[in-house]
């Protein structure tokens, strides 16, 4: 098979793979989970350089929902919090401080107040459950257009540089072409029904948590009322004894 054939399909395979590549990037941006590649893109502004998470601060998960992020300064806090509203505004943020072991001047043992920015994932309530399912639609839309006229510009080139090819190496070309199209095509869906089940799982989530506080509160009502009720016949059985 000529050099050129090769040379295609290696180029097709890269490019598939690219986006790929891509649609997972822009799904892990439209964030459930804590994800670090969320956070790649943020530059925070520090005495007029624009740097990095990874060159400022100290990153750390405090679940799957949260991040703990330690400036390396503590007086970059506040630039920290506006780069990263700026880049998710949706993500909710709250300074907080936790208690390290460290030593003083003379090597003696001291707990010092270590303050971070915890950086959480909004609740995939019922108007985020609708943006996020969109989103992730329109990726997918994207990634798939973009797949298949790859896979049909390269065709359409494959046809003419196998006109002097034998048969047994056009089926050959064929055979890996499929196999190509399965792997990245597979690929795809397996981001895109992956993404879709992580919405619908934190989604469930928030709807088990919501039905646990009405219930709280239906409970707390009832409680309060029986409370009132006994004690106005507390205080009417008291009026008749007067």
């Amino acid at each position: 098979m000529r050099r050129a054939i090769i040379r295609e399909f290696d180029q097709l395979g890269e490019m598939l793979s690219n986006y790929c590549a891509m649609f997972s990037y822009r799904l892990k941006n439209l964030c459930v989970k804590a994800e670090e590649v969320a956070l790649l893109p943020i530059q925070v502004p520090i005495e007029g350089e624009l740097l990095s998470l990874e060159k400022c601060t100290t990153i750390a998960k405090k679940d799957d929902y949260s991040f703990m992020i330690f400036p390396n300064y503590d007086e970059d806090m506040e630039m920290l919090g506006k780069a990263i509203l700026r880049v998710h505004p949706e993500f909710k943020q709250k300074i907080e401080s936790m208690k390290i072991d460290s030593t003083d001047e003379n090597g003696q043992s001291k707990d010092i107040d270590v303050r971070y920015l915890l950086v959480t994932m909004p609740d995939v309530d019922d108007d985020r459950y609708d943006i996020l399912k969109d989103g992730v639609k329109l990726c997918y839309e994207e990634c798939k257009s973009q797949m298949d006229a790859a896979n049909a510009k390269a065709d359409a080139k494959f046809a003419t540089l196998t006109i002097d090819e034998s048969e047994e190496d056009i089926e050959k070309l064929k055979a890996a072409r499929k196999k190509l199209d399965e792997q990245w095509s597979g690929q795809r869906e397996k981001v895109y029904n992956e993404k879709l089940q992580e919405i619908e799982d934190a989604h469930n989530k928030w709807l088990a948590e919501r039905g646990e506080r009405e219930q709280e509160r239906l409970e707390y009502e009832a409680s309060h009322s029986e409370d009132v009720a006994h004690s106005m016949k507390m205080n009417s059985d008291d009026d008749m004894l007067n």
